[in-house]
């Protein structure tokens, strides 16, 4: 964290489970305690003042955020009722700066850009799980000092908590949307999208303006209608091809005025036309070699990222296990030898239960992907699957109360879901693309796939309307 660590109050009750509690940050409405338990480094989220709202919130966001694994998303353990520090969440502490912190660093436009794909990333998947920001702003980004990731942070705040959150917004209002400094109960994603063109403009001055000037619409209908349409949107400007296109539609127009003024020989701007159609065909060669440039340093950045995401899913594993070992030790050393036999069998039957499910599901959707030709509706096919592997992980927690046997699946989901997105993109993106077959189809068939990606829908085969 970017905040200077003040120790907490020395007269503060401290319990053997936690030493070496340190105040990171003091907002509004909470506070933040980095402590120590068991050699590792953890969070406490609690309240500022103790008021009965504060506490409904901060229960609420433990409930909500609990049934939510993300790589881009801190990782909750439990809500204590009695920490030191008073109720609060004790959560994954995290090395990092928040956004404004890392901007201040001067990082370079393709930092720039994968920090804000992230961001895009993990606020349309909070989204796709009912669950509205409400306020995003930089303070609430945190970018991880090992391999500048982006962790998003106290989100779970509801619609009813409009009018308490504006009056505790301080110099944050400038990133709430028209609609939630009204206080309107009707909020939906397209409020969090205002807050992503104000984000958009601080990391972008200069650039995307056409970007992030919709997501600013006064008018919430004016924006984009979700977080989805803004990424495939995105994506489309930041492909290297999108630059050949333009530097050939330069060609094109460069050609039409040559032919259109020079159909006379004589003509006295012949040469200074010639010129000019020289110097667009060199404009086309360098933004194609620039275009094959960055779409091989894209691909090296992305197998690095690949690279970091893995060595931190397995020490962040590492770590869990290492808990989880704590704690195990301490209460099953307390059972009996018939009861620890219990244990580890409902354990087994537990992680049995959650690998097996979770390879049928990821099963399933090899088999839908099978069924799809085209590699644009990954997407759907990855949320889908995403919304189905987190239902599954709450019906196995529900069916034990064991805390350190819910520990354990909560540790090995993300290993298996990573293990599994991996393959399901992979195998998607190895598709054509409908675009691509452009020629090869009909113009009422490609309208038809174009209708499906552009409303995101999941994919169907495409029957003609026979005439009559």
């Amino acid at each position: 964290m970017s905040e200077t660590f003040r120790p907490v109050n020395e007269n503060l009750s401290i319990n053997d489970s936690y030493s070496d509690i340190v105040l990171l940050r003091e907002g509004a409405m909470s506070r933040l305690y980095r402590v120590s338990k068991a050699g590792k480094y953890l969070v406490i989220k609690t309240t500022k003042d103790n008021l009965a709202m504060q506490l409904a919130m901060l229960k609420r966001e433990y409930e909500l955020s609990i049934k939510l694994e993300h790589y881009h998303l801190p990782h909750f353990y439990t809500y204590e009722a009695n920490s030191p520090v008073g109720p609060g969440i004790v959560m994954e502490y995290i090395d990092g700066r928040n956004l404004s912190d890392f901007l201040a660093e001067k990082p370079s436009i393709d930092s720039r850009r994968r920090v804000f794909s992230q961001l895009l990333t993990v606020v349309a998947f909070i989204h796709k799980n009912g669950i509205i920001h409400n306020d995003l702003k930089p303070e609430n980004i945190l970018i991880t000092r090992a391999n500048d990731d982006v962790k998003l942070l106290d989100f779970g705040l509801s619609n009813t908590d409009a009018h308490y959150l504006t009056k505790n917004m301080g110099g944050t209002r400038e990133y709430a949307s028209p609609e939630l400094l009204a206080q309107k109960e009707d909020l939906d994603a397209r409020s969090d999208i205002y807050s992503l063109g104000k984000i958009m403009q601080l990391i972008f001055p200069k650039n995307y303006k056409s970007y992030s000037s919709k997501c600013l619409c006064e008018n919430p209908n004016d924006r984009w209608e979700n977080v989805d349409q803004l990424i495939r949107s995105w994506n489309k400007s930041s492909h290297p091809g999108y630059f050949i296109l333009i530097a050939i539609m330069a060609v094109m127009a460069a050609v039409m005025f040559f032919f259109m003024y020079n159909r006379n020989s004589d003509n006295p701007h012949r040469q200074e036309l010639l010129d000019s159609l020289s110097i667009a065909r060199n404009e086309v060669n360098e933004a194609q070699q620039q275009a094959q440039q960055a779409k091989q340093e894209a691909s090296d950045a992305q197998q690095e990222a690949s690279n970091a995401q893995q060595e931190a899913t397995d020490a962040r594993n590492e770590a869990l296990l290492a808990q989880q070992q704590f704690d195990s030790i301490r209460n099953v050393q307390a059972l009996s030898e018939a009861e620890k036999q219990q244990w580890e069998a409902e354990k087994n039957a537990a992680v049995n239960e959650l690998t097996q499910s979770l390879d049928k599901c990821y099963r399933s959707t090899l088999d839908t992907i099978n069924n799809v030709p085209f590699s644009e509706f990954y997407l759907s096919i990855q949320s889908s699957y995403q919304k189905n592997a987190n239902n599954i992980l709450l019906k196995c927690l529900s069916l034990t109360t064991d805390d350190t046997i819910q520990s354990i699946l909560k540790s090995i989901y993300p290993e298996i879901i990573a293990k599994h997105v991996k393959k399901i993109n992979d195998k998607m993106l190895a598709k054509p693309s409908f675009r691509s077959m452009r020629d090869k189809m009909s113009e009422d068939e490609y309208n038809f796939y174009k209708k499906l990606y552009d409303e995101f829908l999941p994919y169907r085969k495409y029957v003609p309307i026979k005439n009559k």
